[in-house]
């Protein structure tokens, strides 16, 4: 009997977290630096201010976006693209780089006038035949080098081939 007892006793027994190789804390300080790398971008944006007694509340993403071969996270803030679900813009990343050496570009053509506005035929055949050329610089992440995304000439990133988990 007494045996008995000592093994349920032993099964019963909570185990430490060392024992367990798990760190309950860990969730909640992952969470406190992500919260700061986010605020830490809202800083950049602003003009320096005073310390604040309480910190300033964390800017609201879209989801947080990881390379898809790797897994290695690349951004904590973006927005989602309102037509293309599976295409995100941001302006602060992580893990990425920028190939400056290749250009990307994408031809659009220039939306035409309405026809309240009167012009004569030879200018609007003119505007209707030019395109905008706009200018791409492919982003790769720098764990496997996958593309990801694009950077466009305001320093956005267009996000494409990432992993998007949704908060």
């Amino acid at each position: 009997q007494d045996i008995r007892k000592t093994r349920k006793h032993q099964q019963r027994r909570i185990l430490s977290s060392d024992e367990l190789l798990y760190d309950p804390e860990e969730d909640s300080r992952d969470q406190e630096w992500v919260d700061s790398q986010r605020r830490g971008y809202r800083n950049q944006r602003r003009a320096p201010q005073q310390r604040q007694a309480k910190p300033a509340p964390v800017p609201s993403s879209d989801a947080v976006l990881n390379c898809p071969a790797c897994m290695t996270t690349l951004c904590l803030d973006c927005q989602r693209h309102e037509s293309y679900k599976t295409q995100y813009r941001a302006m602060f990343v992580m893990n990425c780089v920028v190939n400056k050496e290749e250009i990307l570009k994408y031809r659009k053509k220039v939306k035409r006038r309405s026809k309240k506005m009167k012009h004569s035929k030879e200018i609007s055949s003119i505007q209707s035949n030019q395109e905008e050329e706009e200018v791409y610089h492919p982003v790769l992440c720098t764990e496997c080098s996958t593309e990801v995304a694009v950077m466009d000439k305001d320093e956005v990133f267009h996000f494409f081939n990432v992993l998007a988990s949704h908060s």
